[in-house]
C-alpha cells in the first residue's frame, strides 16, 4: 500500500487531468446548452486534443510510477472486478486496472471527436453529415464514459476506503 506521504500524481498530471475535464466540459455545454459550435468550440476542442497528447508524452517520459503507463494484464482486471463485486478494494499506487483502460477510452474518444470534427470542416466532406452525426455520437459516448468514471471514483474510493478526488487535487496518497 502506498505511504500517505507519497506522490501519486505529479503536478503535470493533475493539471491536464482537471484543464481536460474544464474543457469537455465547457465543449459539451456550449454545444448542448448555448448550441455554439464555431471558432471557439474548435479552439477549445483542440487544445484539449493538445492537453492529451502533453499527458500521453509525459507519461511517457516520466519516472513516476502512477504517472506512466502500462497496460493491465487480464488477470489483474479480473482481480480487481473481483474485488468490487465484494466491494472491498485494494488501495493502488495510481490507477486501478479497470480505471488505466477506462483513461485510455477517454483519451481514445477526445481524439476521435478531434478527428471527427476536423474532418466536418473540411472541403472534401462538405455538406456530408455523417462527420457531423459520427461526431454527435462519440459526444454523447464519451458523456456516458465520463459519468461512469465518476461513479466508480466514488464507490472505488468508498470501496478502498480513499479520498481519491482529494488525492487527484493534492497529488498524495489520502486514506
Amino acid at each position: 500500500m502506498p505511504q500517505a506521504s507519497e506522490m501519486l500524481w505529479p503536478w503535470w498530471v493533475r493539471l491536464s487531468h482537471w484543464l481536460v475535464a474544464s474543457g469537455v466540459i465547457a465543449l459539451w455545454l456550449m454545444s448542448y446548452v448555448w448550441y455554439e459550435t464555431d471558432w471557439l468550440h474548435r479552439l477549445v476542442g483542440y487544445a484539449v486534443l493538445a492537453l492529451v497528447a502533453a499527458r500521453i508524452l509525459l507519461g511517457c517520459l516520466t519516472k513516476v510510477s502512477s504517472a506512466r503507463f502500462s497496460l493491465p494484464r487480464w488477470h489483474a482486471i479480473r482481480a480487481h472486478i473481483a474485488e468490487m463485486q465484494q466491494r472491498k478494494i485494494t488501495p493502488h499506487q495510481g490507477h486501478n486496472p479497470v480505471g488505466q483502460w477506462a483513461v485510455y477510452l477517454i483519451w481514445l474518444l477526445i481524439a476521435a471527436l478531434a478527428l471527427t470534427g476536423w474532418l466536418s470542416r473540411t472541403d472534401a466532406l462538405w455538406g456530408e453529415d455523417w462527420p457531423v452525426e459520427v461526431h454527435g455520437l462519440l459526444s454523447w459516448t464519451l458523456l456516458a464514459v465520463i459519468v461512469v468514471h465518476v461513479a466508480a471514483v466514488i464507490c472505488v474510493g468508498q470501496w478502498s476506503r480513499q479520498h481519491l478526488v482529494r488525492q487527484m487535487w493534492h497529488g498524495r496518497f489520502e486514506k
